[in-house]
């Protein structure tokens, strides 16, 4: 395990990947955004497997992956991408309040620290695909595409059960 440095994640302005003549398709959000999800219910369970948590972080992780996955079962039901826009933002949020909840940890198990850099890497993608301002900052160490490639392998091993 390797301590990993939660403010060296924080906010990034991207291209967004996932175009169809120039805007993103709703479909295409919504996968992202529960990919998104899925892919910190499996960082939140890597936590509980490593037993790293107080009881008080466990309640502030869980309640900001509830608020991560409502967010994300919400941009889902989103009509255009202009309706989108409050679910990104409670999106945006509830994952910042999760990293928030991490940061405590002093050393973060492999693949928890991957899985909240390449969900701040979407982040800005998912903004931007609904119109909002993606915030601007230093360059990350991951492109989207790796970022979305990371959180669909979490996923997939996260609804496999590993």
């Amino acid at each position: 395990m390797r301590p990993f440095p939660i403010a060296a994640v924080a906010g990034s302005a991207f291209l967004l990947a996932a175009c169809v003549n120039g805007a993103v398709s709703l479909p295409t959000i919504a996968t992202d955004a529960d990919t998104i999800a899925t892919g910190l219910a499996a960082a939140a369970k890597d936590m509980r497997d490593a037993n790293l948590l107080s009881a008080a972080q466990l309640v502030q992780v869980d309640d900001a992956l509830s608020a991560v996955q409502a967010a994300s079962a919400a941009v889902a039901q989103a009509t255009s991408a202009a309706a989108a826009q409050p679910e990104v933002e409670q999106l945006a949020s509830a994952v910042n309040a999760m990293v928030a909840a991490l940061s405590e940890v002093a050393t973060l198990p492999a693949p928890v620290p991957e899985i909240l850099a390449a969900a701040n890497v979407m982040l800005p993608v998912l903004e931007s695909a609904v119109g909002l301002p993606a915030p601007v900052g230093a360059a990350q160490a991951m492109t989207p595409a790796e970022a979305k490639l990371v959180l669909a392998e979490q996923a997939a091993e996260f609804r496999a059960g590993h």
